[in-house]
């Protein structure tokens, strides 16, 4: 599963070339922080539990919210319009972030679910990615949500909702005119991608590879990164948003891998979040192989 709302089997075509910015509508009353975040997401939680998964991605999703499985798709019809989610869905943020003006940013933590017919051990584990925006009724709603899942070790499983939330609120000034995604794509290309990591990986950025658990910060060895090796032949970004100021961004789309000896060609579905400033820093990759 690559988003927390299970829906079965969908087609994973992305949106081509074409790159449709957004920016954050609206600006809250009281300055939000990273923990407003924390927040939301616990509320978003805790209304899963008591009313159910669609009910809860429908009260938290905004009009335009895309989930990603592992491709786009438009969040609020696809829940409405598929089929019932599994068993009990559960999932707790462990890090946030936040833009100086306080009204975009984004959540990541861990995820479990149960199918519906035992809960001895979850059907689906992972880590999870959200975004969210302040609206024009200034209520913080989703605009995102994806993730890659991984499976837990069975002695892990019963703390791998118990977390302590790490905040990042931003200090970037913001840069409206910067791709981060395709300048990084670029040195990818030119010096190969464990080069671009090390380039653009902020210090404390969190990499998610379907498959295997998140790294985070130190523990994010860019030679050793699953794809280090891997030629990048094109990029498409089908979308990219971000806060007022440009200071938060966030990009989707697909990295078309080339072939080699060893492997065949590849295609990934990536999200990556970016801290913006002069120069780009990368905050957060999610990558799922595309169906």
């Amino acid at each position: 599963m690559t988003e927390r709302f299970s829906l079965g089997f969908f087609p994973a075509a992305l949106v081509a070339v074409a790159v449709a910015g957004a920016l954050a509508p609206a600006q809250a009353a009281d300055k939000a922080t990273a923990q407003t975040l924390i927040d939301r997401e616990a509320a978003f939680a805790q209304a899963a539990i008591d009313h159910g998964t669609r009910a809860a991605f429908l009260e938290f999703l905004a009009e335009s919210a895309v989930i990603m499985g592992p491709g786009p798709m438009p969040g609020r019809s696809t829940i409405l319009s598929g089929p019932s989610p599994g068993g009990p869905l559960r999932w707790r943020a462990d890090l946030a972030t936040m833009s100086r003006q306080g009204d975009f940013g984004w959540a990541s933590g861990p995820f479990t679910q149960w199918a519906r017919t035992t809960n001895d051990r979850p059907e689906q584990s992972g880590h999870y990615f959200t975004v969210w925006w302040i609206e024009d009724d200034h209520e913080w709603r989703v605009i995102l949500d994806g993730g890659a899942p991984y499976p837990v070790a069975e002695t892990d499983l019963p703390h791998h909702l118990e977390v302590t939330p790490r905040l990042r609120n931003s200090k970037g000034t913001g840069n409206l005119s910067k791709d981060c995604t395709l300048d990084f794509v670029a040195e990818w290309r030119d010096k190969g991608r464990a080069k671009a990591l090390k380039s653009y990986l902020a210090k404390d950025a969190r990499l998610l590879y379907a498959g295997a658990p998140p790294r985070d910060g130190k523990g994010i060895v860019p030679a050793a990164d699953p794809l280090a090796k891997a030629h990048i032949s094109t990029a498409h970004v089908a979308r990219r948003m971000g806060s007022e100021f440009g200071d938060v961004t966030v990009a989707y789309g697909d990295f078309e891998l080339e072939a080699t000896l060893e492997v065949p060609a590849r295609n990934f579905v990536f999200i990556q979040a970016w801290d913006v400033s002069s120069k780009c820093e990368l905050a957060f990759e999610a990558l799922n192989p595309a169906r």
